[in-house]
């Protein structure tokens, strides 16, 4: 049974995933999510049932669309095939729970700002008061965690990024955190408490030190050139979503006891 439950969230979050690649598309360009119908971005050409089928299409279409041949951008289908994953593997993690619902709706809000802000460097405020929204929505009806552990996680959250942004302009000159990514990390603290929402801070820090430093060692990025943060949020966030009680209680037992 568990197998079969895992396979239709998989499927759904697949699905999902296909709806994630409008948003991603057409928020940062001011567009409408709902109308007009899913098309070819290149030529206009609606597309038929049989192209809107998540990942399957892409592989059988070549990743080309099928009526002007233009290149369909691997995006689509690596963000079905995440959102996919994502949700089979929180469900094996927390099962059908308040936990599940809660990481899924953050998981999701994550998607589609890493990839937007990957590739236009913003972080739409639309996304984050819809992920607040909900946030609070969670936290009231006693799905999520404690009503204090989310207003400190907020604080702490966006508190911290602040504070960065605030003394890279003083002592820098210069920003050092943009101000969707202190709404971002906000927003992820509502949804996860402080103590997550601290270890998320830390490991975004880990991550945008290994893989900035390896895109300047392949000489994908030069230095001075900016850098998106929403993918090293997300990558601490996702890492804290599956391991940071984990990683928590081993940091206490190892150097604390």
């Amino acid at each position: 049974m568990t197998v079969f439950l895992s396979m239709v969230i998989f499927i759904a979050g697949m699905m999902l995933g296909s709806f994630f690649n409008v948003c991603i598309y057409r928020i940062p360009r001011a567009e409408s999510i709902v109308f007009p119908p899913s098309h070819c971005t290149s030529c206009g050409t609606r597309l038929k049932w049989l192209d809107l089928f998540p990942l399957f299409s892409w592989l059988f279409l070549r990743g080309r669309c099928r009526s002007c041949k233009s290149k369909i951008s691997i995006q689509y289908p690596l963000v079905e095939l995440i959102t996919g994953l994502l949700y089979m593997l929180l469900y094996l993690k927390f099962g059908f729970s308040g936990s599940f619902l809660t990481y899924l709706i953050l998981a999701s809000i994550l998607i589609i700002t890493t990839a937007i802000d990957i590739e236009h460097q913003i972080i739409p405020d639309e996304l984050v008061f819809i992920g607040i929204i909900a946030g609070v929505v969670l936290v009231l009806t006693g799905l999520s965690v404690h009503w204090k552990d989310a207003l400190i996680g907020l604080l702490v959250g966006g508190g911290t990024f602040l504070a960065v942004a605030l003394l890279s302009e003083w002592i820098l000159k210069k920003e050092g955190m943009g101000g969707g990514d202190i709404k971002l990390m906000g927003m992820i603290g509502l949804f996860l408490g402080w103590k997550l929402t601290v270890l998320s801070i830390l490991l975004s820090i880990y991550a945008g030190g290994l893989i900035g430093g390896l895109l300047l060692i392949l000489k994908i990025k030069k230095r001075g050139d900016a850098i998106p943060y929403g993918p090293f949020i997300a990558v601490g966030t996702i890492i804290s979503i599956f391991f940071g009680n984990e990683l928590i209680t081993w940091y206490l037992q190892t150097f604390l006891y």
